[in-house]
């Protein structure tokens, strides 16, 4: 909803002002949240590993905060001068961002994720409200700024609510964290530097428009590929943990995870690319039809790229953080070489090489895959065999209706007109509506074709069927003489 509204108020050149905003905001949470993993994975918590935990994290953010105001002249040599008004902003998310209470992460490893989803929905709450308010009023980037900097106020305050501590300064254990966390640190800056380091060239090559046009298609991808599957990646790792702990193994909760990620996200994201252009003019508006051959190209190849998040909740826990750190450093250099070559060829050029790096991440990221599952290099993808197929089916059965419509130059299809508005949303309607059919469909069909196995399909039915028993709970029988 946040950036439906805001695209509406803002221009491109804010979003690319913006782009490079959260980039680095996202940065600085990346390398707290690379901490705070430690506590998941360690066998015994202590008091004074918890304080020097908080310890490290606030010295990481007085760190980064003095490393960004320091950064000025090389922020200049990126040509966004408003980037520049933003630093002592930029410092002080740098320092909120630490300010978590150590005790949080604990949750997450006693399987209580209603916490973590309560942080996740306030925060959700306070940055849209903010934002579009502000927006509405301001027009301008410093909507998203301020609402940034009101959501960390949010989150330090449910952190320490739900999760009371009074800590105190320490590194009496530090010898516990240095050596996982650095490499754990380093791990997540440059996986981070590789998913962002498409939009850094394009802005810092190509312009602010093209930036901000790349923006909303790459925020359009993320938010039904990464952000959907974000909540499932808080549930895996500490479940792996867990299964290394009781089990000795975490082979087959590996193999599930792999299973429920591509049952999700591959038909969500390969069904968004098939009605991006609709989804562009619907949601966000005419301004930005050209975000759409962004989503057309980039989704369905990020889609079987989250298969990394899997990959690295299982290095975590078999403690092989530092070849995952190769792994992301050899994929920076790759990604980097695509993108400066691309841009070479303008903006078309860029999203080609944009997608060459996301084949590259999906090849190296199966190579790893082989450590902790049983099979080939192909079993993370051949083990969703039905998946695939399914998508294929809701694939062709959304073209053979979008072709039912005829050519996109006959009357009715003049995108600029807001009188088409309610045509495009019931062709769009439609469109989901028949991929969903589809997909579902050929799915159990195939499913009941080769046996009912357990897979994703029975985890799926077996959700469904606990829903139903919550929320449709049978009325329970009254004892005789009670009651009326």
């Amino acid at each position: 909803m946040t950036l439906v509204v805001t695209a509406r108020l803002l221009t491109p050149t804010d979003f690319g002002v913006i782009a490079y905003f959260l980039i680095i905001v996202a940065l600085l949470e990346i390398l707290q949240r690379s901490v705070m993993v430690i506590l998941i994975r360690q066998a015994e918590i202590s008091n004074d590993l918890l304080n020097t935990v908080f310890t490290i994290q606030l010295l990481l953010g007085f760190i980064s905060a003095v490393l960004i105001w320091l950064s000025t002249l090389l922020i200049e040599l990126l040509n966004v001068p408003e980037l520049v008004e933003l630093i002592p902003s930029l410092c002080l998310i740098a320092i909120m961002s630490s300010l978590r209470s150590p005790r949080f992460p604990l949750l997450e490893r006693n399987f209580r994720f209603g916490f973590a989803a309560g942080e996740e929905t306030i925060s959700r709450v306070t940055y849209t409200l903010f934002a579009i308010l502000l927006a509405w009023f301001w027009r301008d980037f410093w909507a998203i700024v301020v609402a940034v900097l009101l959501t960390q106020l949010a989150r330090i305050t449910w952190s320490f609510s739900v999760a009371p501590m009074l800590p105190r300064l320490t590194l009496r254990c530090w010898r516990d964290c240095f050596g996982f966390s650095l490499w754990s640190v380093g791990v997540q800056i440059i996986q981070f530097l590789t998913t962002n380091m498409p939009q850094i060239v394009i802005g810092a090559t190509l312009g602010l428009v093209d930036a901000g046009i790349f923006r909303i298609g790459y925020r359009f991808v993320m938010l039904f590929t990464v952000q959907v599957f974000a909540p499932l990646e808080r549930v895996i790792y500490p479940g792996l943990a867990d299964a290394s702990r009781t089990e000795g193994t975490s082979q087959k909760t590996f193999e599930q995870a792999n299973a429920i990620l591509l049952g999700i996200i591959v038909p969500v994201s390969v069904g968004m690319a098939l009605v991006s252009k609709y989804m562009i003019i619907v949601v966000a508006g005419y301004q930005w039809v050209a975000a759409a051959q962004v989503i057309w190209i980039l989704a369905p190849l990020k889609a079987v790229e989250t298969l990394q998040a899997n990959v690295k909740s299982a290095s975590y826990v078999d403690g092989s953080t530092r070849l995952l750190f190769l792994r992301n450093g050899m994929l920076l250099i790759i990604t980097v070489t695509f993108m400066l070559i691309g841009t070479n060829f303008g903006f078309t050029g860029a999203l080609i090489g944009a997608s060459a790096s996301s084949l590259a991440a999906i090849f190296i990221t199966l190579i790893m895959a082989r450590n902790f599952g049983v099979g080939g290099f192909f079993k993370p993808v051949l083990a969703a065999w039905r998946s695939f197929v399914a998508t294929g089916v809701m694939t062709v059965a959304v073209l053979i209706l979008i072709s039912a419509y005829g050519n996109e130059d006959v009357a009715g299809w003049a995108y600029s007109s807001v009188d088409d508005l309610p045509l495009l949303r019931i062709r769009f309607s439609a469109q989901v509506l028949t991929g969903v059919v589809a997909y579902i469909g050929t799915h159990l069909l195939l499913w009941h074709m080769v046996g009912c196995p357990q897979g994703f399909e029975s985890m799926a039915l077996d959700l469904l069927y606990k829903i139903k028993d919550r929320f449709i709970r049978q009325p329970e029988n009254r004892k005789p003489g009670k009651g009326t």
